[in-house]
């Protein structure tokens, strides 16, 4: 059994309101965007106030700067790339999976109710089964010089479960 683990950079250009949300196709082949597979949206700044009032306004502009993110954070020309923001991704675990091919879509949306069209992305799974229970000699030919086995097989544990 294997999951797959679904990660989402925190990039600068999403506000603190940003979040997204997992789909999946469960093996299906179809992914189902009605039923997500996170409980709820998982935001990429959890920790930040939404962009209410005073957080909207460029309220530290000065004239060395270009200007302020939307979360009040200074951006100056020589701060343009990404090499100095938080180097964090969010991350998901979906449920465990047993052999197949599985989708999984990632939509993103903000506060104000956009929603993107997603992306979506299969994987193949090729995990090994449980291991047997109970394994224990049940006989012996010196014969043929074989050995013959008992035990319980692996248990299946479907998606989910």
């Amino acid at each position: 059994m294997q999951r797959v683990e679904v990660r989402v950079d925190r990039l600068r250009r999403y506000g603190s309101d940003a979040a997204f949300v997992v789909y999946g196709d469960l093996g299906s082949g179809t992914v189902d965007f009605d039923h997500p597979l996170t409980a709820r949206p998982l935001r990429l700044w959890p920790d930040s106030a939404e962009q209410r009032g005073h957080a909207l306004d460029a309220h530290v502009t000065v004239r060395h700067l270009d200007g302020v993110v939307r979360d009040g954070h200074v951006e100056n020309t020589h701060l343009e790339g990404e090499h100095l923001y938080p180097a964090l991704a969010v991350t998901f675990e979906t449920p465990a999976y047993v052999f197949g091919r599985f989708q999984h879509a990632v939509k993103m949306s903000d506060g104000s109710g956009n929603v993107s069209a997603g992306v979506t992305v299969g994987i193949t799974v090729n995990s090994a089964p449980t291991a047997p229970e109970g394994v224990e000699r049940a006989g012996y030919d010196s014969g043929t010089d074989r050995l013959t086995l008992s035990f319980s097989p692996s248990r299946f544990v479907p998606i989910g479960g």
